[in-house]
């Protein structure tokens, strides 16, 4: 009898981590059992447990990948518009899941959209991506920064501190909790961040024995989005933390790339689109960077390194 391999997965310990790295598991299993792999969810680390670091902060990334280098697991599942510009040596990702909804989501009582909140309102969310927008979008709105699980989001709205939030569209999906969005919002109102709706899968470089199996669930239309939407911030110079913005789509063999960037304050927003072929995805992530740099993004991204 032929003993089987043990491929332990390990994503962070709050809710929306542990449906993701679920949903990772669930697609790897039929894979592994052609392959005498077993893929079950690596043991919560106790250094994990006891950190400070807020899930999806940097630091909180540090220690998770640090957790995959020093084989206290061997795969590692991040959203993937979290990654950070360069894996630390020694990190590959091993695959790219299928991208779910990509956009922002407007959650308000009484299904209540962007346009119809009263004037004021007060509304949360967690990144200077969507702020800069909603600013430039509704220069009226009081905007409140604010760090939470999509539970505490949705408690924010139903227990009336804010009039409404704006977050991923495909975390609500995939704690099914669609039912509270009220709106999806366009890329002229808010430009998603890079790589949102996908799923990454690490692991260690020289781990052969699980790269071909992991790769199985490797999506390949989603890896030519995220490759052109990752050009586009290294050739812009920022990564996620500025008030920068990209989402590609594909259709046929077509691709197309909408990038932004904007002030802080909203007072200006810069939106471009180029189109191009699959499979010249760094030229065009390169290109369109080069069209909002010269449309005065360079500017905007000067200011927000001086601030």
């Amino acid at each position: 009898m032929t003993t089987k391999t043990t491929c332990r997965i390990a994503g962070d310990i709050d809710q929306l981590s542990r449906v993701q790295l679920e949903e990772v598991i669930r697609g790897l299993e039929p894979q592994g059992s052609k392959h005498g792999i077993d893929f079950v969810a690596a043991a919560d680390s106790e250094f994990l447990k006891g950190s400070r670091a807020l899930p999806s902060s940097p630091e909180r990334l540090a220690l998770l990948m640090s957790r995959l280098l020093d084989g206290e697991c061997d795969a590692l599942v991040l959203d993937a518009p979290l990654l950070p510009a360069r894996l630390p040596s020694g990190l590959t990702i091993g695959a790219l899941t299928r991208r779910i909804t990509s956009v922002d989501a407007v959650v308000a009582n009484d299904g209540c959209i962007l346009d119809e909140l009263p004037e004021n309102a007060l509304l949360a969310t967690a990144s200077l991506r969507r702020e800069a927008q909603l600013r430039y979008y509704r220069p009226d709105l009081k905007i409140v920064r604010t760090q939470g699980s999509v539970d505490s989001m949705l408690q924010k709205v139903k227990g009336g501190s804010v009039d409404c939030a704006v977050l991923a569209a495909a975390d609500v999906e995939r704690l099914n909790k669609q039912e509270f969005v009220s709106e999806l919002l366009t890329n002229q109102v808010c430009v998603p961040a890079a790589g949102q709706g996908a799923l990454a899968v690490l692991i260690r470089s020289t781990e052969e024995q699980f790269r071909d199996v992991v790769q199985t669930i490797n999506d390949a239309a989603t890896h030519a989005m995220l490759r052109a939407e990752w050009s586009f911030l290294e050739h812009v110079g920022v990564d996620a933390s500025a008030p920068v913005a990209v989402l590609a789509s594909i259709e046929g063999k077509a691709i197309e790339l909408e990038g932004m960037v904007a002030f802080p304050d909203g007072s200006e927003k810069i939106l471009c689109m180029v189109k191009g072929a699959v499979g010249n995805e760094e030229d065009l992530g390169s290109t369109l960077a080069k069209e909002i740099l010269d449309a005065g993004g360079r500017e905007v991204i000067e200011e927000f390194r001086l601030a």
